[in-house]
Order: structure tokens, then sequence, then C-alpha cells
């Protein structure tokens, strides 16, 4: 059976000139951003998921074709949120490199180049690949900020106060009569699980089985990027793809 379409306009309240949204977890108001990116105003931070910088490296001398449904590079991506916000601290999470690659030249150079005068955390797990030899910042485990744990990927608890990386959250809604999957914020008000920033993979629906340990199926908040913006959407209008 089709679903309607879905009407998005009741949550225009929470839209941003800059594309994004206002998102509330545990009293604390935070932005989300349309490149995938969480910007914290009071604590002038901004986290982010999964950016695997080196994961297409092999592809270099190979004249291969990346797909076309994510065209910004991850590190456009970082440029774009930094230049809006200007942070003073960088928290980025679960699988910031690959194993295996390599940064080339220039973008090492622009990396460092983005990184320069902010404090800086690389949070991976024991598995996750290192930044490539001579990157500044901290690889840490874990960071607080504020009361707020930023985790590689989250623990398998029911906690609270906890932004996450590494669960790679899409939603799949009906848009204008048109099914549409877009990355997507995913909170159930005590705790965020941040969209990747870049994998090109299909992600993980937000309704998969793998999410209800730690969000439970009820009370779910959802902020998907569709269309340059990021947009709130009710649980009900959510579909298992």
């Amino acid at each position: 059976m089709a679903m309607p379409a879905v009407n998005l306009r009741p949550y225009d309240d929470d839209a941003l000139p800059s594309g994004g949204a206002r998102l509330l977890m545990c009293g604390k108001s935070f932005v989300a951003d349309k490149t995938g990116a969480l910007y914290w105003p009071a604590e002038e931070t901004l986290a982010l998921s999964d950016l695997l910088l080196c994961q297409g490296s092999y592809l270099d001398q190979a004249d291969a074709v990346m797909p076309p449904y994510d065209t910004a590079s991850p590190m456009e991506k970082l440029e774009e949120a930094l230049e809006r916000y200007d942070p003073k601290r960088v928290i980025a999470l679960g699988d910031s490199f690959k194993h295996g690659g390599a940064l080339c030249a220039h973008d090492f150079d622009w990396l460092l180049d983005l990184m320069d005068g902010r404090e800086w955390f690389w949070v991976t797990g024991p598995d996750g690949a290192p930044p490539p030899r001579n990157t500044p910042g901290r690889v840490v485990p874990h960071v607080t900020v504020g009361g707020v744990k930023f985790r590689h990927e989250p623990v398998r608890a029911p906690v609270s106060h906890e932004i996450s990386g590494s669960m790679h959250p899409v939603a799949t809604i009906s848009d204008h009569d048109f099914t549409v999957t877009g990355r997507c914020f995913v909170s159930n008000g005590l705790r965020v699980a941040l969209p990747s920033v870049g994998r090109c993979s299909a992600g993980a629906n937000i309704l998969d089985d793998i999410f209800e340990p730690l969000l439970g199926r009820n009370g779910l908040f959802v902020w998907v990027i569709l269309h340059g913006r990021v947009r709130q959407v009710a649980a009900g209008q959510l579909m298992l793809a």
C-alpha cells in the first residue's frame, strides 16, 4: 500500500537559514547541519562521524567514477561546516580514516589547513584506523564536553548524554508521493547517533533491529538530510525499505 506524501511543514519553525535544523538532547541545543555535522553553539564544538578520508584512495590511479549520489567529498563537507560555524573544537567520531588508505599530499595539506588553530579529537575504537603519521590532534576512545560523552560508537546500554558515530543511520520516507532515503540524525531525546559524512554505501535504516536496543521503537526524533536541507520528520512517517 502506497503511503501518503509526508507533510514536512509542521517542523519549519526548526529550520535555519543555513539549511540546518535545531536539535535538542537532554535540554541542550545543537544544530544539525546539512553536511551531516552537528554543531553545539554553547561549547563552540563541531562533531561529525565517519569521514573515511582515505576510502577512495585506491581509485586515484584507476580512472574510476565514484557514486553520483554523494557528489561532495568528505573533505569538502568538512570545510563547508568549518567555514559556517568556525568552531574552536572539532570531534571526529567513528572511522575517520580507512585501513590501508592514504591521503595524497594535497589532501593532507588541505586537512592541516582545516585543523589549524582548533582543538581536535579523533575519537576511534580499538579496531579503527589511526590518522596518518604526523596528523595533529588527539586520538582518544571517547571525550566528554559539557557533560556530554562523545563515543566512536554507541555503548550497548541504556544511557543518556551520548553522541556517537559508526552507525551510519539513514531514514526512508514518502516525500511528495516519492519514496526517498537520506542520511539522518536520530535521537530518543537522551542520545544521538550521527549520520556518516564520508560513507558511500546505503547505510543502516533506523528501523533496522540494530537500532532498537539503543534507541527503542517509540519516541524517535529524526532529522533527515534531503534536497540540501535538514528536515525533521515524525517517527510514524518512517518506512523500512
